[in-house]
């Protein structure tokens, strides 16, 4: 498919149509309202965003679309309360679009997104309410942990990952976390590393006490990253609304089940993400399912010579399924969430296979059911208005063919699926997912000046927040810019321990850098600079990892000058890979060093420019 017609296709789509003003009755449906009692045939009859009646015989307004539901089962939307929407589960670049349509095809209505950070929300709330790009009920979480704490290691920065020490540190992280509206906060707590790499910093008591309070009085659920025995202690009596990822390194007792009920703290065990992969096979139905290049990647793994599992996973996964066992046996709720983005844990499937897992593990069909619908509904403070078939409750619904809730595998035969009373064209979805070319994004034509000191507010000019990033490790580099009063950006950065350190200035050139730029009709960049280190400028794009992004050195002197960089030189690791100006995300200035030392940089009247 041409991207033309690509792109034409998506704007009839997408994928969300609206209902007509009648509303919707579905009729005949078996009914599984979510909480895990017996299904019944009935109607449900939606107006706008909620379901206003569930019965038998209901009549169909005037003007209503008429669904029929007769051999079919009537669901609430599933949930996945663990995902990273922006890295794919293989190997493509990144695809938000895709993303969203591999779960609404699976009938996952409402995913928490722990891969943004604050600069993010927005411009994803902006592109997913207008409909430019269809998307399941999205929960955007802004992510605290420690230094040198996982979530930190990656090298995206404090303002990915904020971070405290203190609770009088936690109240300035979650200072700057409200100011954004998140939908739920993620913690990294522990940094226990599965024994088969150093451990990293964990969270203490006091600390993630402080931020469940500030939280919780914001009305805002708090799900933590806790892989461990005594790391499920602290989040327990910190009263988390969950664990997530699953107690991997020693058996649970009563003492901490006892701990989890008082405090109403759940368990999300993320089981299909620790699944060992080497010897995984896929029903039949979830096979049909996945995308060309899932399939793809299954496939090599089977055709080649079969891993050894290591014995710290074989270990692991053996100590998680017992751990689930006995939460599940001791009264903890337990809710669905699946890690999907990482390698091999399939947006939008991977969901459906962590409820199968379940199922595996002491749950019922209809329990694993009521797991990924009311239950997790209830772990993110929505149980009240979301997760069940009842009149008030928002109209997020999939109809299924055949008995789900008497047979798991049935969930795979999604036929329609409703977010907030519209339909999902899942035809048109799903011929997404078999596109090679990447979904279409708003895009932002570029005027000319990109950051040459015009506001007080230490935005750039096109609004936009410069953010501080480096190399990977958590004996990184380190980076502080000021702004002076006449608008120069001064650079400084300490090196880390790594053979090449590096240390990042970033200036995204949409809003958190998820919309495109679009700068063609521009010949290249211009700077005022002045410095003495080793200097590179990248330019990021959309449908280029970061590793491939496009880049060239560059040299300026103790007197300031005008550096000028030609889009013609700038080159990308990978000789196949060539600049689209339609589709830019930021520009990155880059010091270089040595381990231990330091560099500066002084900037200004960042632009581009045009050739005379």
């Amino acid at each position: 498919m041409t991207w033309l017609k690509l792109a034409c296709a998506l704007l009839a789509l997408a994928c969300i149509g609206a209902a007509p003003d009648g509303g919707v009755l579905i009729r005949g449906a078996r009914i599984f309202d979510g909480t895990g009692a017996p299904a019944a045939p009935a109607d449900v009859l939606i107006r706008g965003e909620r379901i206003v009646a569930v019965g038998p015989g209901l009549r169909a307004p005037r003007g209503a679309r008429v669904v029929n539901g007769r051999g079919m089962t009537l669901i609430p939307g599933l949930h996945d309360l663990h995902t990273h929407l922006r890295a794919p589960g293989f190997d493509t670049p990144e695809d938000l679009g895709k993303a969203y349509a591999g779960h609404l095809v699976h009938g996952v209505t409402r995913a928490n997104d722990f891969s943004v950070s604050g600069e993010m929300l927005a411009p994803v709330r902006e592109m997913t309410a207008s409909g430019a790009v269809a998307a399941p009920n999205l929960m955007l979480a802004i992510r605290l942990g420690v230094p040198q704490g996982h979530g930190t290691e990656y090298g995206w920065g404090d303002a990915f990952t904020l971070q405290a020490t203190t609770p009088r540190a936690a109240q300035i992280a979650m200072d700057r976390a409200l100011a954004y509206r998140p939908d739920v906060i993620k913690v990294f707590t522990d940094g226990w590393r599965y024994g088969r790499s150093p451990d990293l910093d964990s969270m203490n008591l006091p600390t993630l006490r402080a931020i469940v309070e500030r939280a919780h009085e914001a009305g805002i659920p708090v799900i933590t990253h806790t892989v461990t025995l005594e790391g499920a202690r602290v989040a327990a009596a910190a009263g988390v609304d969950a664990l997530g990822h699953g107690i991997g390194d020693a058996i649970v007792d009563d003492a901490l089940i006892a701990l989890m009920r008082t405090n109403g703290t759940a368990y999300v065990p993320t089981m299909v993400v620790y699944e060992p992969q080497q010897d995984r096979d896929f029903a039949p139905a979830e096979w049909r399912r996945l995308r060309s290049g899932e399939r793809a990647r299954e496939e090599a793994r089977m055709a080649a010579a079969r891993e050894a599992i290591p014995a710290y996973e074989a270990r692991r996964w053996e100590i998680l399924r017992e751990n689930l066992r006995r939460l599940k046996a001791g009264g903890v709720r337990v809710g669905i969430g699946t890690d999907a983005g990482i390698g091999g844990v399939y947006q939008g499937s991977s969901a459906i296979r962590e409820i199968r897992l379940l199922t595996e593990h002491g749950f019922s069909a209809a329990a694993a059911l009521a797991a990924a619908t009311s239950v997790s509904a209830a772990i993110l403070r929505k149980g009240e208005s979301h997760g069940r078939i009842a009149p008030g409750h928002r109209a997020d619904l999939v109809l299924v063919g055949g008995r789900p809730d008497e047979r798991i595998e049935d969930l795979y035969d999604v036929r329609r699926v409703f977010v907030g009373g519209r339909e999902a064209d899942l035809p048109r979805l799903q011929a997404l997912l078999e596109t090679d070319g990447l979904s279409p994004l708003p895009s932002h034509r570029m005027a000319g000046p990109i950051d040459t000191g015009a506001r007080s507010d230490g935005r750039t000019d096109l609004g936009t927040l410069p953010v501080e990033t480096n190399e990977s490790g958590i004996d990184h580099s380190h980076l502080h810019h000021v702004r002076d009063p006449g608008g120069r950006l001064f650079l400084y950065a300490r090196m880390g321990a790594a053979p090449q350190p590096y240390a990042n200035l970033v200036l995204p050139l949409t809003p958190g850098a998820i919309h495109v730029a679009d700068a063609r009709g521009f010949t290249g960049i211009a700077f005022d600079a002045r410095g003495t280190g080793r200097y590179a400028l990248l330019v990021e794009s959309y449908g280029v990892g970061a590793r491939q992004s496009f880049r060239t050195g560059f040299d300026v002197g103790e007197a300031r000058r005008e550096i000028i960089i030609p889009f013609s030189a700038l080159r990308s690791p990978d000789p196949e890979k060539t600049l689209d100006l339609a589709r830019l995300r930021s520009l990155v200035f880059r010091l270089e060093g040595e381990p231990g030392g330091q560099a500066t940089l002084e900037l200004a009247n960042v632009r581009f420019y045009r050739a005379p």
